[in-house]
């Protein structure tokens, strides 16, 4: 468990990173930067920065192996193998490919994690 985390961490920095040095090249480019020339500059790393994590995140947690549970019905659910889904999430609009759930039963899948995200 421990590699993972730090395979993650050391992922989440490289991203970072990689954003911090195309905003740092595109400030170099310019001359004379103004004040809001830099907040805008700040704030479009960061919420890049932003969606990288949950993206990344989002997609480590959805390579679960072991079937849920259904909510309905309590029994595991058949794994129908990876789909693309596009999911919107407080830091912007993610494509998450991730192993999609059914249940016969009750006729319900989930794009796990999170039961927000399930379908009829």
């Amino acid at each position: 468990m421990k590699d993972k985390k730090e395979e993650l961490k050391q992922l989440l920095i490289k991203e970072a990173e990689t954003t911090i040095n195309r905003m740092l090249e595109e400030a170099g480019s310019r001359k004379n930067l103004t004040l809001t020339d830099i907040e805008r500059l700040a704030r479009q790393a960061g919420e890049q920065v932003m969606v990288d994590i949950t993206q990344t995140l989002v997609s480590a947690e959805a390579q679960q192996k072991e079937a849920p549970m259904c909510s309905g019905c309590g029994q595991k659910m058949r794994n129908k193998g990876l789909k693309a889904k596009h999911i919107i999430t407080e830091t912007g609009e993610l494509r998450i490919e991730r192993h999609y759930y059914y249940c016969e039963t009750c006729r319900t899948g989930v794009f796990p994690p999170g039961s927000t995200d399930e379908v009829g």
